[in-house]
């Protein structure tokens, strides 16, 4: 059961990740991209740090309780990157399919992206904003798992 998990460890992260993006506060700011067919600027949902805090307590809890290992991540790593991979496919294919194409090569639009600045829940959650705090959130994770097995292996080895 832990190689099937560590495949959809990224899936249930960005989701959760997603999950705490749109219902934790944070502070609206104005960007300077202008918003397509008009003037205003679009306004984004910031709240990364507080995602964050609540993701390490997430981690530290299911870890605390041996729910899940605290090197989780770094144990079942290459199931974990296999799922990323995966799911770094399936959700540009989604993004981009949902649109019209831009450019004459479907490759090209697959690169380049078809769609500026997705937003949804009524723009509580910008997908770009949201995989730039899903890829630090799992590097953060990623290096606690680390040193935790680290920090393990080293008490075994000096028993």
């Amino acid at each position: 059961m832990d190689k099937p998990l560590g495949f959809l460890a990224p899936v249930l992260i960005a989701a959760l990740v997603f999950i705490l993006n749109a219902l934790l506060p944070g502070r609206w700011i104005t960007g300077y991209i202008t918003r397509s067919g008009s003037s205003e600027k679009m306004k984004y949902h910031i709240n990364g740090i507080y995602v964050l805090i609540v993701m390490m307590l997430i981690w530290f809890i299911l870890g605390y309780f041996k729910m899940i290992p605290f090197d989780f991540l770094y144990t079942y790593r290459w199931y974990g990157l296999a799922g990323a991979f995966v799911l770094g496919i399936v959700f540009s294919l989604i993004v981009v399919l949902r649109y019209p194409p831009v450019r004459k090569s479907f490759a090209a639009d697959l690169f380049f992206g078809r769609a500026w600045n997705i937003q949804v829940w009524g723009g509580r959650v910008d997908l770009k904003m949201w995989l730039y705090l899903f890829g630090a959130i799992m590097l953060e994770l990623n290096v606690l798992s680390i040193a935790a097995h680290h920090v393990f292996t080293l008490e075994t080895s000096l028993l």
